[in-house]
């Protein structure tokens, strides 16, 4: 059972509205649309193993796509797996080529187009993350399951070499097409429930509680002021600037009339400008001119909020935006690979 679906990072969502308000010839946009491209890579190959995930029995395994938990710092699990048995916990790579492990300086190459990069080893990745979730389940008071790590390749063409020394990665690095092979190993290497029924289903609903994606301020990132992000509702269809009126949103280049095509105006908001919107912000960034308008439209949201009168603050929920994109709405971002430009 999939108990947190598999959605976009929030890095990956405010990339993307940047490109929508900044203007075209913006110096920083190929930086932006270089990250945005890494991120949907990586949603990209959490989606394969998703395939994979799709054909478990749903009454024995609940699976959390992008899990962000908290221990001393904050850290998020690509995929975990949980059953009675055990549970593992993986960081997914959807990587092209070649990657070579060296022992020695626990390094990682990747080898594309004849060209070497440096990457972050996964592993450790994994490894530190194992241990934070070993130290986050004993605040929960909920030891004494089986961990297992793994790093989950996404693509089988991908070709993974280490020296003769070094073979031992093998036991914690897969495929996504053997990801069920090796669920099953682990069912005969654990024979017997660890939890109960019960007791997992505890854990379940404490994961889900304790999880979390906070938006952070990307503005300062790309040395950005807010005086450069393009305000307006945007045309869901052309990007053109619509016009609110005979309660409705029109976009006068398409024609297309909408009643919700502010909510992407509203995410935007959050995104990139600030994490509240007061009735004020509201009618600034969406361009509402009447301060009723403006009032109406906030408060129909049923954001949750804080404050009195003028002074209310609203909010988004917890883990949630208003227009969640759809997969095809996702695929319109994938930018082609352009070299960066030189200095």
């Amino acid at each position: 059972m999939v108990v947190l679906e598999l959605m976009l990072s929030i890095a990956a969502l405010q990339c993307m509205a940047l490109l929508r308000r900044l203007p075209k010839n913006h110096p920083i946009r190929p930086i932006v649309e270089r990250d945005l491209r890494s991120w949907l890579k990586g949603y990209y190959g959490e989606k394969e193993c998703s395939y994979y995930l799709s054909l478990l029995p749903d009454d024995r395994y609940y699976i959390f796509h992008g899990l962000r938990l908290t221990d001393k710092k904050a850290f998020q699990i690509d995929l975990l797996i949980l059953c009675q048995r055990f549970v593992v916990i993986a960081e997914v790579k959807n990587l092209s080529k070649k990657l070579i492990f060296k022992k020695e300086s626990n390094s990682v190459i990747k080898e594309f187009n004849h060209e070497e990069e440096g990457i972050s080893n996964p592993i450790l990745q994994v490894k530190r993350q194992k241990m934070q979730f070993e130290n986050w389940l004993g605040k929960v008071k909920m030891k004494g399951l089986p961990i297992e790590r793994l790093v989950v390749i996404s693509k089988s063409t991908t070709k993974v070499e280490t020296t003769p020394n070094n073979y031992q990665i093998f036991n914690e690095l897969i495929y996504a097409e053997s990801l069920l092979d090796k669920l099953e190993e682990l069912e005969i290497k654990y024979g017997k429930p660890t939890f109960t029924k019960k007791k997992t289903n505890q854990l379940v609903d404490l994961l889900l509680t304790h999880h979390h994606t906070p938006i952070p301020d990307i503005l300062p990132k790309y040395k950005l002021s807010k005086n450069v992000i393009k305000t307006g509702v945007l045309c869901p269809v052309c990007q053109n600037e619509m016009d609110y009126y005979s309660a409705n949103w029109h976009c006068t280049n398409c024609q297309l009339t909408s009643k919700t095509a502010y909510l992407q105006a509203v995410d935007d908001h959050f995104l990139l400008i600030e994490r509240t919107i007061t009735r004020k912000q509201f009618g600034e960034f969406l361009q509402i001119n009447s301060t009723f308008i403006a009032g109406n439209l906030l408060r129909g949201l049923n954001l949750p909020s804080a404050g009195s009168k003028r002074g209310t603050k609203y909010f988004l929920p917890k883990n949630e935006l208003l227009c969640p994109l759809t997969e095809k709405e996702i695929n319109q971002y994938t930018i082609p690979t352009q070299p960066m430009p030189t200095k």
